[in-house]
């Protein structure tokens, strides 16, 4: 497996990339996000380019390439799904999430957390993302959801979508929307690869 190839630190830096998909790094900026050397970055991220896994631009800036290697950063975004969920003060989280993968009987579906939860100690509000596969289910899928969080003592805020209304936002992706805005602020508690799948499909 490839992640068997890929060491601690290159993990750390596809975590940097993978929780900001469409932000252009330089090498100082990773360096200063994980508090390493340059040169240990460099060293780290130049085997990254050559598997394909970052791609850079002529001014030498780097990003995520959202388009390969689809199962290991589905492996990367349960690592930074973990470091949330295992965290003492997201136990209720980690509760709901794991009694909503349970008991949510489609088999082709995403649940993202994504806003200000993402990163703020103290949230307002959760906000959390429902993408199923069939827009005809929408309305069941959102009164399940709604259910399922009652429960959760959070205060979610709660938004059901279809793949197709996903591919729709990311075809707009100059505009301000749901999608566009959490590819930069999310973390993924269930279906990382289909969001990767999705993301390639739709982003174009």
């Amino acid at each position: 497996m490839v992640t068997k190839m890929l060491t601690r630190i290159q993990l750390r830096i596809l975590k940097v990339f993978a929780g900001q998909i469409t932000r252009l790094f330089s090498i100082r900026d990773i360096a200063k996000e994980l508090g390493i050397f340059p040169s240990s970055a460099h060293r780290a991220i130049g085997p990254l380019i050559k598997q394909g896994f970052l791609v850079h631009n002529e001014k030498g800036f780097l990003s995520l390439n959202y388009r390969r290697h689809h199962d290991v950063l589905a492996y990367v975004e349960y690592l930074r799904r973990n470091d949330l969920l295992t965290k003492s003060k997201n136990s209720d989280l980690a509760l709901f999430v794991d009694d909503f993968v349970k008991r949510m009987e489609d088999e082709s579906f995403m649940l993202i957390l994504f806003g200000s939860a993402v990163h703020s100690n103290k949230p307002n509000d959760v906000d959390i993302l429902l993408v199923i596969e069939k827009t005809e289910k929408v309305e069941f899928a959102e009164k399940f959801l709604s259910n399922v969080c009652s429960f959760s003592g959070l205060p979610f805020h709660e938004l059901v979508v279809s793949f197709e209304s996903v591919y729709e936002m990311l075809s707009k992706r100059e505009n301000r929307n749901v999608f566009n805005e959490l590819l930069n602020k999310h973390i993924i508690l269930y279906g990382a690869e289909l969001f990767y799948r999705l993301l390639n499909k739709g982003r174009v």
